[in-house]
């Protein structure tokens, strides 16, 4: 095995008679015996674009990204919330299966006693072989 090669090729029993790229360390894999660990981390996530608008623009730009990233923590994993300079509307960036659908039901919530208005879409995504969560 080259020293720079990460993933190995390893077959798990009850998984299927196909090969999957692992990560290993020094032979053993990160996930043990627990197949079902392997299974949740191998799973491919979706990901989505939150476009929020309705919220106080005149705040600072750190105090809208916090409270963003608090109003919308429950619907998933948040990368990232994006603001433009001039901020009408923002972007968060989730990751989750059914983000969209959890982020979709926060619209016309109210954040800082102002209604949001919450869209959704998905995130353009590369794919990668062989990389956890491509």
């Amino acid at each position: 095995m080259d020293h720079w090669d990460l993933y190995s090729a390893v077959k798990f029993p009850g998984i299927g008679d196909t090969d999957m790229k692992t990560p290993v360390f020094s032979g053993i894999t990160l996930f043990g015996d627990n197949i079902e660990l392997m299974k949740s981390y191998m799973k491919p996530r979706r990901c989505w674009v939150i476009v929020v608008a309705g919220y106080d623009p005149s705040l600072p730009a750190d105090e809208i990204k916090k409270a963003l990233t608090d109003h919308f923590r429950s619907c998933g994993a948040i990368l990232n919330v994006e603001m433009p300079r001039h901020p009408v509307e923002s972007s968060v960036i989730i990751v989750g299966d059914d983000a969209n659908e959890k982020a979709l039901e926060l619209n016309g919530s109210e954040l800082g006693g102002r209604k949001l208005v919450v869209t959704a879409r998905p995130f353009p995504m590369l794919k990668r072989k062989d990389v956890p969560f491509a």
